[in-house]
């Protein structure tokens, strides 16, 4: 087999032949990208018009379209003396509407560049096919031995779509855990503890009117404890929403316990020693000692909020 690139008689690869493959990697395969995301917007607004049949239509045009991209690449590339030119063009054809695909539902919180997911797409798409074409350039051996030709970019665009998934999950992780300490340390009321050895802290939300956190037993099972803010606290009250149909509260004195229907307590509500309101919320329809739970319930250490941020983002 020979090497992608032509050889000189000094052995060195021909200008033109690296010339063509980077300017089909850099230029021609960003451009092709565009094709399936103007593909699937298109399949969306008829799907969403009421005309998804017409989806059918499109794949005749799609492709055609796709061949006449990798005939246009193929010809680009043999004209510049590139050995392989078909199997060449056909991975970048390939990788240009593979990774379009990818980004879109299966990575798509992986956005290097500002600008969305079009720019990505493109921005990644010439990445990916220079990366491979790369590969196959570098491993060209002398003459007198076996050439690998486009198995080390096919090994490489394989490789670097296959990590695009784990890649996009590290930066949603990443962000939810920003997220997390955003929420945590910006909130300017008192936040309630849970502070019980049954229970760890496991996840926080900002909701409305308040702070949640989240923590779990043993087994999985959640249980909220939710801070209010101080615009909720002092105006609605612990016994907000006491008197609305279908609600009735138990007043017993320390502790609220609120029942939205019948059977077990849906929420218990208290006051931390600021006048914050604070409420522990089971997961619906299961039974939980939350006056016994209660007890356990404080507000946060000076300096705490760090050991918090620890907790959900580890």
């Amino acid at each position: 087999m020979d090497g992608v690139l032509p050889r000189a008689p000094t052995g060195r690869p021909r200008v033109a032949a690296v010339g063509a493959i980077l300017t089909l990697c850099l230029a021609g395969a960003p451009l092709m990208s565009l094709f399936p995301v103007g593909v699937w917007d298109t399949a969306r607004a008829l799907t969403m018009s009421g005309a998804g049949q017409g989806t059918l239509l499109l794949a005749p045009v799609v492709v055609g379209v796709v061949l006449l991209m990798f005939w246009i690449g193929h010809q680009w590339l043999e004209r510049s003396g590139v050995n392989h030119p078909a199997a060449s063009a056909a991975l970048v054809t390939a990788t240009a509407m593979a990774t379009p695909v990818v980004v879109m539902f299966l990575a798509p919180e992986f956005m290097p560049l500002p600008g969305g997911t079009t720019v990505n797409t493109a921005f990644l798409t010439g990445a990916i096919t220079t990366s491979g074409m790369g590969a196959s350039m570098l491993s060209q051996r002398s003459p007198d031995r076996w050439q690998p030709g486009v198995l080390p970019a096919l090994v490489v665009v394989a490789a670097l779509l296959t990590a695009l998934p784990g890649l996009s999950e590290l930066v949603r992780a990443h962000a939810a855990d920003e997220r997390s300490r955003a929420q945590i340390m910006s909130f300017d009321q008192t936040i309630a503890v849970l502070d019980h050895p049954d229970w760890s802290l496991a996840q926080v939300h900002e909701v409305y009117k308040g702070l949640r956190l989240t923590y779990r037993d043993a087994e999985g099972t959640p249980l909220h404890v939710l801070t209010w803010d101080g615009e909720h606290s002092t105006e609605a009250g612990i016994h907000s929403g006491c008197g609305f149909p279908g609600t009735w509260c138990r007043d017993l004195g320390r502790v609220v316990v609120v029942h939205h229907s019948e059977g077990h307590p849906s929420e218990l509500r208290t006051h931390l020693n600021d006048g914050t309101v604070a409420s522990l919320l089971p997961q619906p329809g299961t039974s939980a000692d939350l006056v016994g739970t209660a007890r356990a319930l404080r507000p946060e250490q000076p300096g705490e909020r760090t050991a918090l941020v620890e907790s959900v983002t580890t």
